[in-house]
């Protein structure tokens, strides 16, 4: 079996199909990879199909978090997620202990058991049924399943960047869920300038950054 070559066929008539996000371009694909691991007959081509792939970053999506442990290890906090990765029903296990990766885990709507992710891992190993990842980060909240048609990132990650500005004196950017702000645009640029736009940028984002925070420590407190 020669799954490099698998990968790229299975991966250009997937993404041709559905138009699906291409954030995964350089990594291999984790979904494509826990299918052919599932469909090996024997031990010797898990054994190659794995070492091959071991060590390399897979991209995984439409993991559905089945399990989802909060801890604490130094005095960093961790969670530990089991998720179920559908095209071959294994599992996936791996810790998210990055402040981005959590952080996107306890933005609204908060990420818990039966949601989907997207996640980056490196395989690290598998033990019957169950891929391991190590170390990992949180790419985006996920679907469960593939969307039939074009699908845009905004879709599954709406703090993706929608918008960049460097007409002032410091870039500033907007993610999807802030791109309402682009509204204000003409009017701002033609009454400040250029750098009054990146000044009302910067200081309407630092408003809605600072209400996120506030709003994911509350959200955090009543789960304690």
């Amino acid at each position: 079996m020669n799954y490099k070559i698998l990968h790229i066929i299975l991966t250009a008539m997937l993404f041709l199909g559905t138009g699906a996000v291409q954030s995964m371009a350089k990594t291999d694909n984790g979904n494509d990879f826990a299918l052919y691991f599932s469909e090996c007959r024997t031990n010797a081509e898990r054994k190659e199909l794995l070492d091959d792939a071991k060590g390399r970053p897979h991209f995984f999506r439409y993991l559905q978090i089945m399990e989802l442990e909060k801890g604490e290890k130094g005095g960093r906090p961790f969670i530990a997620i089991l998720a179920f990765e559908p095209a071959s029903f294994m599992d996936v296990k791996f810790y998210i202990s990055k402040r981005i990766s959590l952080k996107k885990l306890s933005e609204k709507p908060v990420s818990t058991i039966g949601d989907a992710i997207a996640v980056t891992g490196v395989i690290k190993s598998i033990d019957a049924n169950t891929i391991t990842l190590s170390p990992v980060v949180v790419r985006h909240k996920d679907r469960l399943t593939p969307k039939r048609g074009k699908e845009m990132l905004y879709e599954v990650d709406p703090s993706g960047t929608f918008y960049s500005y460097t007409g002032g004196k410091k870039a500033v950017s907007l993610t999807y869920k802030d791109r309402d702000l682009l509204q204000y645009r003409d009017k701002v640029l033609a009454q400040k300038g250029k750098q009054g736009w990146t000044d009302f940028l910067t200081l309407e984002l630092a408003k809605r950054n600072k209400a996120r925070e506030l709003e994911a420590r509350k959200q955090k407190a009543r789960q304690l």
